[in-house]
């Protein structure tokens, strides 16, 4: 199934406004978690509820969103993304803590070329606009 931007527009809306709500206790003691990541090419918010994620993410060199949802099982995250260069399958892999992810993705239009262990979040410490941890460097604005 193709997606639109008007679409992922709107889910991108739709993650905004629940993302300023921050941690939302229901009646059944579920939790809404937002973690604000940076990565290599930008931005990235993710919200956490039970065992689904949802998230956007900033393109910075094409200045454009994306946006990914899907289900998580201990450090796992198996689920799809959509962007301006398509739409795929994306496995997002966390440390113990959440403060660190890496993903292994693929694109539709390619489905048997996996690129693995390609792209990484780390969560964001300030306000500052980038960062280095080790050997990479991660853009937040």
């Amino acid at each position: 199934m193709r997606y639109s931007i008007i679409q992922l527009l709107i889910c991108s809306g739709i993650i905004l406004f629940l993302s300023s709500c921050k941690n939302i206790t229901s009646e059944e003691d579920s939790v809404l978690i937002t973690r604000n990541y940076c990565t290599e090419i930008g931005r990235f918010d993710m919200l956490f509820y039970e065992d689904e994620i949802s998230g956007y993410y900033v393109l910075l060199p094409k200045q454009s969103l994306g946006a990914i949802w899907g289900e998580i099982e201990d450090l796992v995250m198996n689920g799809r993304w959509i962007d301006e260069d398509g739409q795929g399958d994306i496995i997002i892999t966390f440390n113990a803590d959440f403060t660190y992810f890496t993903t292994t993705y693929r694109n539709d239009e390619e489905p048997d070329k996996w690129y693995e262990d390609s792209w990484h979040g780390h969560i964001r410490p300030d306000q500052s606009q980038q960062f280095i941890v080790g050997d990479k460097t991660y853009q937040c604005e």
